[in-house]
């Protein structure tokens, strides 16, 4: 679930486990509040909290949003089963873990569907496919990519044994040096990597098999017991993260200008924070007709290569854990009254 770059993420280091409260004094004691646990609550990899925050769509739906924004080790799971998070984002894996555990949980929206994770080859490259990567050398932005080379390689029937990976870490020069320096042939990396590989000068080319990418890469999770307690906040919850998601394709360039204004940073150059935009719209938009929805038989398909190389246990029947009871609730908005809400921002940050 990495959603920032190693270099963005160390401009972030001094984030702690902390509660950053959205609601404005004037109404904070009408609001109700949420504890949400996300791995960053301001970047434009998750640029529809960057939205609802700009265009203070929480506080119109009655809520008060505490994000908390974690390095912990600790399983985000647990915040759940102990009531400190009243929802959490997990990837498929945590999820199928807690899942084999048998954790109540239930996933109840896919934030995203398809998978940040890539492999990647310097753009004048000869290797155009998975399958010329054999006896290659594949660079890892951290070691936990190595799961992604396993199930890309996979799908060209190529073992790990068959390519040599090794951890060139992941910021974005280091990545370009050692593609510069011929020392890999290709990379491991969330996609947002990928942009600070080329501010650093090196194009690369996305060779990662389209049948890998559909994957709930990161959805919202809550604890079973707690369902009915939270469903008339989590719904308006939900509303509002569709809106956010919604507002990239509908107008990006006020996106575009909320982002550069939350998180300038990752906007240093126009070309860098668009490049950002664009992975991330790519990562939260839909593939499903209606935002958010949750796929029985994308859940199914994606546990193979997960039990293969042991990140599961057993494979798990998905309608277990599956809850699409928010959903309708979740796309009920006037496109047209968003919009123009969108225009009104830009009116007023020109």
């Amino acid at each position: 679930m990495r959603l920032v770059s190693g270099t963005l993420r160390a401009m972030f280091a001094g984030v702690s486990f902390c509660a950053l409260a959205v609601a404005t004094p004037s109404n904070a004691q009408e609001l109700k509040e949420l504890n949400i646990l996300l791995p960053n609550n301001n970047t434009t990899g998750l640029y529809p909290v960057i939205v609802a925050r700009e265009l203070g769509l929480f506080e119109k739906q009655g809520l008060k949003i505490n994000w908390l924004d974690s390095d912990t080790t600790v399983p985000y799971v647990a915040f759940l089963s102990n009531g400190q998070a009243d929802a959490v984002m997990l990837d498929a894996p945590q999820t199928f873990q807690a899942v084999n555990a048998k954790l109540t949980i239930k996933v109840v929206y896919e934030a995203m569907q398809n998978a940040p994770e890539v492999v990647a080859v310097r753009d004048d490259s000869p290797i155009q496919n998975v399958s010329e990567l054999k006896g290659k050398t594949i660079g890892l932005a951290s070691d936990r990519d190595q799961v992604t080379v396993q199930v890309v390689l996979d799908t060209a029937g190529i073992s790990i044994d068959e390519v040599k990976t090794v951890v060139v870490g992941d910021t974005g020069p280091v990545m370009a040096k050692a593609f510069r320096d011929n020392s890999i042939d290709a990379i491991a990396a969330a996609i947002n990597d990928l942009t600070t590989i080329e501010s650093s000068g090196i194009k690369t080319r996305d060779i990662t098999p389209p049948e890998v990418k559909i994957n709930p890469a990161n959805t919202f999770s809550v604890w079973e017991p707690r369902i009915e307690e939270l469903r008339p906040h989590l719904e308006k919850f939900f509303l509002v993260w569709t809106m956010g998601t919604a507002a990239a394709k509908i107008d990006r360039e006020a996106v575009s200008k909320m982002s550069a204004k939350s998180v300038p940073e990752e906007w240093a150059t126009e070309e860098l924070g668009q490049s950002l935009l664009s992975g991330a719209m790519i990562t939260n938009l839909p593939v499903t007709e209606k935002y958010g929805d949750v796929q029985h038989d994308v859940w199914k398909k994606v546990q193979g290569p997960y039990i293969k190389f042991e990140q599961i246990e057993a494979e798990v029947d998905p309608a277990l854990f599956l809850d699409g009871s928010f959903i309708d609730a979740a796309n009920q908005f006037d496109e047209e009254e968003l919009k123009n809400m969108l225009a009104e921002w830009k009116a007023a940050n020109p």
